[in-house]
């Protein structure tokens, strides 16, 4: 018995296709039999290239020799029928154009659709029904098949992108998973899946799965029992089972947990199991999808519900992206803190944080970092201080300097601790560090205070004194407006121009956060420098008391002062007319000033004509009262202050680098917060919050927590004051701060000098190293995981076993504890003695975009990685550009973006990530750093 075969049924294309076979052959009209289903939902008269076509079905001769009725009416007659070839009479066969029954070849119609000539063996399985249905998926436009030659990658790559937004180029394991998270893209997927021809979706699937690769199986396995939008959220999972991976060592579970959620994942999965490397490369490119900032909330939410699903929950500490992962690491963390603060080893704490802060939600250094991360940080920071051997300057220079480069960062630390803990046990731990930090502080402020009784009282100019507030002007302002060489010195016309912003209030722990978040937002046009002199310049002894009245006035006017708004707009004035710097048009700005109407500009009309006009007003000076204004009415303590914070700071920086200005930031005092700690300490009412006047006292009557102090540089009329020491002593209501004491944070003026672009070589300056101190980030001893861990072929340990790369402030806790690789690849571009990559290193520019950008880095990581991906004909994969970088498989590339920075430079892009794979433009790069080729 012979089974009857399924005819296809006949569509537009495939007559289009039909009809141009046979004008090929040179025939112009005609009837044309297919053997086709015979049915036809579609128009049975249409106009094909200028030529009219008439469709008609044939199901029996009878309706056979009906349609052949119809061929003097239109140009072309195509008869779709199931009947045999040999039921089809002799005078039916003599109408057609070919002389016998046609098949309806879909073949060719693709070739043509793609103007090709050729394809590929095997093209679709050589499957007809699949070539149909891709011919009507394909749609009208499609792009030329390369070479003239059809193959499976081009056709998907064509079907893929019309019907669902996914190009071929794209077809990575790393870009597939961001595909699948765009909902809108995940259902067009299923729509198109469900109205195609199941043969079709099957080539599909065949197709993917080559086309990935390794993890080919298991992202297809998990797209055709779940659907493509659940490849993350349960790759998410798969990532928590993998007992190779570093995390498991922090967060071990016993076999049988593993085993149970392994078991439930595959039954989700359809009962296919997938080997140890398969989950463990699937988990890490899940990770890698979700560590950039647009991830949609329903990814990561449908991955904590397949968490609590599949049994993960004791599992899930060991995932750095989900949500549910950062309490288990806090409370770890916090255990190890408590745990340390007896223990001069400091590895597991350091450990434990490492996993903290590789957590994409910790954010640390940032403003909106969690509440424990931030604790976290700061506690961390703070032991890591109490370890090292304590400083006691004999000098208020040493102090100066002691307290802007080390101390204001310990205070800022224990204002981010103070704001308090979820975790009760990181609480606990954060206020026992705390409190011994604060003793300590407390003791290094009464001795400065002391020194400042004895040597601050009097204006010394010997050699080794400090800068005096008074000497800002001279020692600082004015050498930054030295004339270009060439240039007539005493014309203001061709004067280095200078914008003087005084922040009201700022200590030196404010005027850290500012200047960084400065750098951040605006690097690399900005950078900070430091005038060259054998003499510290970058904080200053304020005037006594700590009070605006006496320290901007003197600030303002060049020498010792007392006095309000005339009085500084009379001194500044006077000074710049000493200094042949006087020019016409108003040049001190306070408050009032700054916010007059400027109808919708960002600054005032008066303050931007003269921040432009540096021909007349080479210097220029604004005053910022945002920090001051904070004391009297919100909480300093949880503030971290930027230039945002400022209303007009962002506005003024934009200005000055229009027309080329130095900055010079300062202020006219600091300041101490108000913790609110019972008792606090109240004296009566008094002329100021953290002075008293010294009627009566002398320096055996004043209590240990005040000093009395008396000179010159005490302006009060008696010249002399008793001010406050300890930091929650106050003499009036209780505000959220205060100032007028003789506290580090009140009596530290810091100096920050800001240039935009290139530093002028005439003005002697040069650029300032980090200020961020050694404790602030994990030593560079070693951290040494207790338990060895053997990491998967894709995946890259968190930890090694010698030194933790550098963190800064700005790094988002990019990198973890571990070390660069230790191999170097043999250098391709080693020839005629000239080693490239070597000249590179070494050249002028790589020094500057590494000092500003490369802090992070182990500059030998950035040898290896270049010589090892020039190696690989200028592709690397991210897996080992993480090893080389020694960082998580997860923060590749993030760590990349940050190599990125130092060497695609002017705008030239010679450092990309495509996919899963690091390309660099060799031949470019040695151009851009001018490397002879």
């Amino acid at each position: 018995m012979t089974v009857p075969t399924r005819l296809p049924e006949a569509d537009v294309a495939g007559i289009r296709t039909a009809i141009g076979q046979f004008r090929a052959s040179r025939h112009r009209r005609g009837v044309i039999a297919l053997a086709a289903a015979p049915v036809w939902s579609g128009a049975d008269a249409f106009q094909l290239d200028g030529q009219s076509v008439k469709i008609r079905v044939g199901p029996s001769v009878l309706a056979i020799r009906d349609a052949l009725t119809e061929r003097h009416h239109f140009d072309w007659v195509v008869i779709l029928t199931d009947r045999e070839s040999a039921e089809l009479p002799a005078g039916v066969v003599d109408h057609l154009v070919s002389g016998r029954l046609s098949n309806l070849d879909p073949w060719p119609a693709l070739r043509e659709k793609f103007r090709a000539n050729r394809q590929e063996f095997n093209l679709l399985s050589l499957d007809n029904d699949a070539a149909r249905s891709a011919l009507r998926e394909l749609g009208d436009s499609v792009p030329p098949a390369p070479g003239g030659v059809l193959t499976n990658d081009h056709l998907f790559g064509a079907l893929a992108q019309r019907n669902f937004g996914l190009t071929a180029s794209e077809v990575t394991p790393h870009h597939v998973s961001l595909w699948s998270m765009n909902t809108e893209r995940t259902k067009e997927f299923s729509a198109w899946r469900d109205r195609t021809a199941p043969v079709l979706v099957e080539q599909f699937y065949l197709w993917l799965e080559r086309t990935l690769g390794p993890l080919g199986r298991s992202m297809t396995i998990v797209w055709r029992t779940s659907g493509p939008a659940q490849l993350v959220p349960l790759g998410l999972v798969a990532a928590l089972i993998d007992d190779s991976a570093a995390a498991s060592a922090a967060f071990p579970t016993s076999i049988d947990v593993t085993v149970k959620v392994r078991t439930l994942l595959e039954v989700e999965l359809g009962h296919h199991t997938l080997t140890e490397q398969q989950l463990s490369a699937w988990g890490n490119t899940a990770a890698l999808a979700v560590t950039g900032a647009d991830v949609p909330d329903d990814v990561l939410r449908r991955a904590e519900q397949l968490v609590v699903r599949l049994q993960a929950t004791s599992l899930v500490g060991r995932s750095d992206v989900l949500s549910s992962a950062r309490p288990p690491r806090i409370a770890r963390f916090a255990a190890a803190l408590a745990a340390a603060e007896q223990n001069p080893d400091l590895t597991a704490v350091e450990n434990a944080w490492a996993d903290v802060v590789a957590h994409r939600e910790s954010r640390v250094d940032s403003s909106d970092a969690p509440r424990d991360v931030r604790v976290g940080a700061a506690a961390l920071r703070l032991l890591r201080w109490t370890r090292r051997d304590a400083q006691r300057p004999s000098t208020l220079a040493g102090w100066l300097t002691y307290y802007r480069s080390e101390l204001s960062w310990v205070d800022g630390a224990v204002n981010d601790a103070f704001v308090g803990a979820d975790d009760p046990t990181l609480a606990a731990a954060a206020h026992r560090i705390i409190t011994t930090v604060r003793a300590r502080r407390g003791e290094q402020d009464r001795q400065f205070a002391t020194l400042v009784s004895s040597s601050g009282t009097h204006h010394l100019n010997r050699p080794g004194a400090p800068i005096y507030i008074e000497d800002i002007l001279d020692r600082v302002v004015l050498p930054l407006t030295v004339a270009a060489p060439g240039a007539s010195a005493l014309s203001t016309a061709t004067r280095s121009p200078v914008l003087l912003v005084i922040a009201d209030g700022m200590g030196a722990t404010a005027a850290n956060e500012v200047v960084a978040d400065a750098l951040r937002r605006y690097r690399p046009q900005w950078q900070e420098c430091t005038l060259v002199s054998e003499e510290p310049n970058s904080a200053a002894l304020a005037a006594l008391p700590t009070v605006t009245e006496f320290s901007r006035c003197t600030l303002l006017s060049g020498a010792l002062q007392r006095g309000g708004q005339s009085e500084e707009r009379r001194g500044f004035a006077s000074w710049l007319q000493s200094h042949a710097l006087r020019g016409a048009g108003q040049v001190l700005f306070h408050k009032a000033d700054l916010e007059a109407v400027s109808r919708g500009n960002a600054l005032a009309q008066d303050v931007r004509t003269a921040v432009e006009n540096t021909k007349d007003r080479p210097v220029i000076a604004c005053v910022l009262n945002d920090i001051d204004d904070a004391l009297d009415r919100s909480d300093p303590i949880g503030t971290t202050w930027t230039t945002a914070g400022f209303k007009h700071l962002d506005a003024l920086l934009s200005a000055a680098a229009a027309v080329g200005r130095t900055i010079v930031l300062v202020s006219d005092h600091g300041h101490v917060v108000e913790r609110r700690e019972q008792p606090s300490v109240q004296r009566g009412q008094q002329v100021s919050a953290r002075y008293r006047l010294a009627a009566g006292a002398d320096a055996a009557s004043v209590p240990i927590d005040e000093v009395l102090v008396e000179g010159p540089r005490v302006l009060t009329d008696s010249h002399s004051a008793v001010l406050a020491v300890d930091e929650q002593l106050r003499y009036t209501g209780m505000k959220a701060g205060y100032h007028g004491g003789a506290t580090l944070a009140e009596a530290v003026i810091p100096i920050s000098i800001l240039v935009n672009g290139a530093v002028p070589p005439h003005l002697g300056l040069e650029v300032s190293p980090s200020p961020v101190p050694a404790w602030w980030e994990p030593s560079r001893t070693a951290v040494v995981l207790q338990t060895p861990v053997t990491a998967a072929p894709a995946i890259a340990s968190k930890r090694k076993k010698t030194v933790a790369p550098k963190l800064s402030p700005q790094s988002d806790a990019l990198f973890d504890v571990g070390t660069p690789a230790a191999t170097v690849a043999a250098s391709p571009v080693v020839s005629g003695g000239r080693d490239k990559v070597e000249e590179l290193l070494g050249t002028a520019l790589f020094a500057q975009q590494y000092k500003t950008f490369g802090r992070n880095l182990e500059k030998a990581a950035i040898e290896t990685l270049l010589r090892e991906t020039i190696a690989g004909n200028g592709v690397l994969s991210l897996v080992r550009a993480a090893e080389i970088l020694g960082v998580p498989s997860t923060r590749a590339s993030r760590a990349l973006s940050v190599v990125a920075q130092i060497l695609n430079t002017d705008g030239v892009v010679v450092l990309s990530v495509n996919g899963t794979e690091l390309e660099v433009e060799a031949a470019l790069m040695f151009e851009q750093f001018g490397v002879p080729q």
